[in-house]
Order: C-alpha cells, then structure tokens, then sequence
C-alpha cells in the first residue's frame, strides 16, 4: 500500500512539474564523451537576489523557463538550472556534471535529485581556485583507495535511473556563458582522453621551458637588450600556458602545488598567478618587439603609441587584480584590452614590415612569429564578445578538440610565436655579430688605408706646418707690434700734464693693464674749463683689446660731455654717458648684438671752496683725513651703457664731500679689490678693509708714496696667482 502511495505521489509530481515533466536527456553507451544538452531540455530559473534557498528554487519549478528563451546572463543574479538525466547503461556509470564552458560560470552548487525524491549534494565549484588532484601525491606503484580520484565532482547513475540535476551558479563577468545547460561527461571515457591532453600541454609546456633556458643563456651570452626582453616575456608565457585554466584543470597547480582555495582579494590564488602571468606575458611580448623593431629610432611616434598603452595595459591588470569588477560587463572591460592589444600588434606587424622592406631581413622571422599570436588574440577578442571562434568549428576529435579551447589556443600560439621567435632572436643576434665583423674589417681596411695616407701626407703636414710656423711668427710680429702701438695710442688718451699742473698738491696713478692695453681709464677735464675741474675713474667692460676700443669711446663722451657744459655736475654727467655710450655701441637699437657698458665715477672739485661733489656707479671714494681717519664713499649699484638703462631706484646721486687741506682721496676700479691672492690655501679677493688699513698705515705721506704703496702692497697679494682684471687707482691731495 506505501509503495502505491508513493508511485502516485511521484507521478502527480511529475504531472505538476514542469521540470520533471520535461524530456529526459540519456546518458548510455552510444552517448560522446561530453553530452552537451539541448536548450529545449533546460530549464532556468533566475534569482536577481541570489538569496533563494534550494527548497524554495525547487518549490518554483513552476516559474522556471526554458533556456532557450532566455538572453545572456547578468553577472549579479544567481541562475537556477534543471535538468532531467536517464541512464541506459546495464551498469552502474560514473558521470561529472559540468558547467558549460568551465570559465562561464562560477560559484556553483550541484544538487541531484532522484525519482525517490533522494537528494545528493555534489561538491561545489567556486570557480578557476587552482584545485589540487590527489593523483599527484599518490604513490603509483601502490594500489590506490580510489581507483580514479579525481578533482571533480561525480555522480554514480543506476542502471536505467532517472534523475534531476540542479545547479545554482553565477556568471562570470569576463567571459559570458554561451549556454545554461551543463555538459554531461563520461567519467572513465574521459580519463582516456586527459591523457593525451596532459600529453599535449606537457609538450607545450616544455618546448616554452627549452626556450627559456635558451633564451637566458643567449641572453646573458650576448648581453642584447632585445634577448633580455625575449628572456622576460618567455618566463611570462611559460608561468602563464602552465597556469591558465584549460579543458580540465590548471596543470600547475593540479600536479604540482596545492593552493587550494587561498584567496588574495577578491581573486583566488591560482586565478591571481594566472591572471598576473597573462598580463605580463602581454606587456613583455609588446616591450620586447619594440626593443627588436627598434622603434624608438625608427618609429617615435608609434613607439610613444605603445608606452600609452603599456601604461593602460598596467593599469587594467591592477584593475583586475586588486579590485573586483564583477558589476561591469565583459565588453566593457575586457573588450577595450582586447581591441587596443590587436590593434597594437598590427601596428607592430606594420612596424615590421616597413623594417623588412628597408633591409632589416630578420623581421620576416618576426612578422611570421606573429602570426598565430595574432591568430590566438583575435580568439580572445571573439570569445569575450561570446561570438564564434574559427576554432570553434574544427571536429571534436583528437588535437583539434583541445585546440578549440581558447586558453590551449592561446598556449599553442605563445608556443608557436615563441620557438619561430627564437629563431628570429638567433638570426638577428647572429645579423649583429656579421654587423660587428663586417664593420670591423672595415674599420681595419680604414686605418691602414689611413695609415697609408698619414705617412704620405706627414712629411707634406710638416713642410707646410714649418711654412705657417714662419707666418705666424710674422704675423704674431705684427701683433705684437699692433697692440704695442695701441697701447702708446691709449696712454696717449689718459691726462696730460697741462692738465695736471698746479691741481694737486700730490698725485700718484697706478694703471696697469691686463693685457697691455685694457678697459680702466681715469680722465681730468680741460684746465680752460672754470674755477672747479672735474676727474672721472671709468672701468669698461672686458679687457684687452675689446677693454681698450670701449675705453676710447668712454674717453670721447667725457670730452664731449664737458665741452657742452664745463660745469655739468658729476650726476648729470654720468647718465650723459650712460646714453652716450649706448647709443654709441647702438645698443637701443632691437637688433643690436651688444650689450656692454662700464662702472664710473666722477668728481667736481672746487679748491677754493674746499668741497667736491662725487657720483658714481659702483666705483667707490676714499677718504683719508690728516687726523688719519678713512671713510669710504659708496656710489650707486647701477652700471652705465648697457642695454637696459638703470632703474629710476639706481640713478647716481651727487654727494657733497668736504675736506681739508692735507686730506687723501684714493680711487680704485674692481680690479684692485677683487684680486684673489694672499698667503692661505685657499686665496681670497684683497678687498677694501686691506685699502682702508694700509691708508691708516700710510697717513701722513704724499698721494705718490700711498699710490706706491698700493702698487707694491698689491703685487705682494698677487704673488703667483693670475691677474685677473686691469687695475687702476687714482690717489691725490688738494
């Protein structure tokens, strides 16, 4: 009576229930290995809260929906699958109930249903978590407990039992899932063919191993930037062909580390590694083709392309890494990487084709490396738009099945680009090495060609060296001779005795040119010229030469400036050069390729009054009283002459200055007090206080015994050191 009961319960289930009520997909000995079921034998119900229990999802079957009405999953809701399994087998079979697409979703739990209403609780799946397969720590000469242990979640169908599978699970937001239905695969049938999947990725893995080891070893034998960057991306490529989750696990970390469920932010261990390899992979592989391409010579604009998209590239590995980007769609965020690293490499493509036509043969290798890369990256693009693959259409048979998977593709094309690319990082080494001998021998047939032509053209070098030897000591002769006579045409300008005669009591002049003939100058108005005469100190700019044509023209402006008014006072008179000497070198004009001028003072003296009134700029006055006290008188920070006039602030302003009979005055240009000298290790200027205390000293004296004084004081200083700058001091006594 109880088993009545409950056959008529069962039945009024099934009458009831949509899902149950559905066809049932038949798992025997004639299904393939993997049994992708048809969408109108799926049914999906979608939880945009993603709190729904099992028992409340299995009390809506009624709500659920076939998937073949559904569009692309969202990445927020949480989506209920059910799905109706028969067994025809005559024994008990061993079964994987398997998320479509492995990558399309994540988070998932399995429930198994039977027709007793018996539910079994599959393992969950979390996602890529690097799950560790027990096989790798067994034994294989001892018998195992389980004969085939497994890192996947099974079920064990009854001969001719019916059951019903749910699934609740997310989508992931990198690759959308392109079906809701999961695939059912034969357990034993498919321990067959993993094994020449681990065949195939293990020949992968250890082609991109050799290369490595190659790649370091030509490197650190070569020392070339490019192999480096080679040896670099290749470690990228291998961590990440070895790390990437494929068809049925990560071999890195099934085989050979267990980092089960370790988490690192929102990322889980292995997905980290695999995620952080594969970016690097990326920006080392575009790092390395500029270094090779020579884009920075060749190409800088297109390189500068490439340093904004390495940046971008960065950035979105951070994104990726640190934060969880779950709310925004693939296309969003993976398409933009993806566009921008095809449109890259086909600017590198182009980059190198441009390379092979100038001549640069090696980058034919390159441009044939990059092919499957950019084959296996155009997969890529297609698989995140969840559009079809041309891989996608080979057979499911032998290497072509593991091939369709986009991460084995992926492994396959870093593989094939990186032995055609080692290929091309031999020649081009090898092309340098040619470069190198080539230009060395042709360097030798250089030198000894050289060598020859020396030897024939030295005894010639030496006959016309002796030839210009002779005219230039001819023509250093006439130099000499030259700046001799200008130095007698200078002298000639300075004061002459008329202009002396019953001034000063005492005078004594020091004007010693740096160069025989320089820029110092002191001048003393016409003797004709009123009851008070005027004396000017002027320092030009520069020395020698160019120090003394700059003194004759300061010399003139003076004359010319006191012929018009005898009793200019001196301020006046020293903006009057200030123009005159502007105007003179055509400074104001905007073409003008001067800009000189000179430091001055000027003193009216008035010997009845006992006063003289004194201007300057930055050329200071002495003042020795016969009570043997000094004070120096400072003039303005202005120089004259130079393009820029002086600012209203430092305009020279007249200082009336009284004295008594006896009284010293001494005039000294920079040349005197910047000298460096003296007996310290390090020498220092003479300065002013040294002039100050050696008045004192001198108190008493004439103005020629204090101006010999000064002359042998400062020679002393100089010892040894070089002269820097013509110097002049003007001493006198009224």
């Amino acid at each position: 009576m109880k088993k009545i009961i409950k056959g008529a319960l069962v039945l009024l289930f099934a009458l009831c229930n949509p899902v149950l009520a559905q066809s049932a997909v038949d798992v025997g000995p004639a299904s393939p290995i993997v049994i992708a079921p048809p969408k109108n034998a799926t049914l999906v119900l979608e939880d945009s809260e993603g709190r729904m229990s099992f028992d409340e999802a299995r009390s809506k079957l009624s709500e659920f929906r076939r998937a073949s009405e559904l569009t692309t999953p969202n990445s927020v809701s949480a989506y209920w699958v059910a799905l109706n399994l028969r067994s025809t087998h005559s024994l008990e079979h061993v079964i994987r109930i398997v998320p479509s697409v492995g990558l399309g979703w994540k988070d998932i739990r399995i429930s198994v249903v039977d027709a007793d209403g018996k539910i079994t609780e599959i393992r969950n799946y979390t996602g890529v978590h690097g799950m560790h397969n027990r096989i790798a720590n067994e034994n294989p000469l001892k018998p195992a407990a389980d004969p085939a242990p497994s890192q996947y979640a099974l079920h064990t169908l009854r001969p001719g039992q019916s059951v019903t599978v749910f699934l609740r699970m997310y989508a992931d937001q990198r690759f959308p899932p392109k079906a809701y239905a999961p695939q059912i695969v034969d357990h034993q049938r498919y321990l067959e063919m993993r094994r020449l999947g681990l065949y195939i990725e293990g020949a992968l893995a250890g082609a991109m191993l050799a290369l490595a080891i190659f790649g370091w070893y030509n490197a650190l034998h070569t020392r070339n930037a490019a192999s480096y960057a080679y040896s670099i991306w290749i470690l990228f490529a291998l961590v990440s062909a070895i790390g990437q989750p494929v068809h049925d696990g990560q071999r890195l970390f099934e085989l050979f580390i267990d980092i089960s469920n370790i988490k690192v932010n929102h990322l889980y261990l292995a997905e980290f590694i695999g995620a952080a390899a594969t970016f690097g992979q990326s920006m080392m592989y575009v790092i390395f083709a500029r270094t090779f391409l020579e884009l920075k010579d060749r190409f800088p604009v297109f390189y500068k392309v490439t340093h904004a998209y390495i940046m971008f590239y960065f950035a979105a590995a951070a994104a990726r890494l640190l934060w969880d980007q779950h709310i925004i769609p693939a296309q969003i965020f993976w398409l933009p990487i993806g566009v921008s690293t095809w449109l890259v490499l086909m600017g590198v493509f182009t980059c190198a084709f441009i390379r092979m036509r100038e001549g640069f043969e090696v980058a034919r290798f390159f441009m044939i490396a990059m092919l499957p890369y950019l084959l296996f990256r155009t997969v890529y693009i297609l698989n995140v738009l969840a559009w079809p693959s041309p891989l996608s259409f080979l057979p499911d048979v032998g290497i072509f099945y593991f091939i369709k998977e986009p991460t084995t593709a992926q492994a396959f094309g870093v593989a094939l680009e990186a032995l055609i690319m080692a290929l091309a990082v031999v020649a081009r080494t090898r092309m340098l090495q040619e470069q190198l001998s080539h230009n060395i021998q042709v360097q030798k047939e250089l030198v000894e060609n050289q060598n020859r032509v020396l030897e024939a053209t030295v005894a010639e070098r030496t006959r016309e060296l002796e030839e210009q030897h002779d005219e230039l000591e001819e023509t250093h002769q006439i130099v000499i001779g030259s700046v001799n006579y200008a130095s007698r045409l200078q002298r000639s300008q300075l004061p002459r005795a008329h202009r002396l005669e019953g001034r000063f009591v005492s005078l004594g002049v020091v004007w010693e040119p740096r160069d025989t003939i320089g820029g110092d100058l002191w001048w003393i108005s016409s003797s004709q010229q009123g009851r008070s005469f005027s004396l000017a100190v002027a320092d030009c700019t520069g020395h020698g030469v160019p120090g003394a044509m700059l003194s004759l023209l300061v010399s003139n402006s003076l004359e010319r400036i006191y012929s018009a008014d005898p009793e200019v006072r001196p301020s006046e008179a020293l903006m009057s050069l200030d123009y005159l000497v502007r105007t003179g070198l055509n400074q104001d004009a905007e073409d003008s390729e001067s800009d000189d001028g000179c430091d001055a003072a000027i003193i009216r003296i008035d010997r009845d009054a006992c006063s003289m009134e004194f201007a300057s700029a930055k050329i200071g006055l002495f003042h020795l009283s016969t009570e043997g006290m000094v004070r120096r008188h400072v003039g303005s920070r202005a120089s004259l002459g130079y393009r820029q006039p002086p600012d209203d602030e430092d305009i020279p302003l007249g200082q009336m200055i009284t004295y008594s009979p006896g009284d010293v005055f001494v005039i000294v240009t920079d040349g005197f007090t910047d000298q460096p000298g003296g007996d310290k290790a390090t020498p220092v200027s003479f300065g002013y206080r040294r002039i100050e205390r050696l008045l004192v000293e001198m108190r008493g004296q004439s103005a020629d015994q204090i101006s010999q004084g000064l002359r042998e004081t400062f020679n002393r200083w100089q010892g040894a050191h070089q002269r820097r700058d013509d110097v002049t001091a003007v001493v006198f006594s009224l």
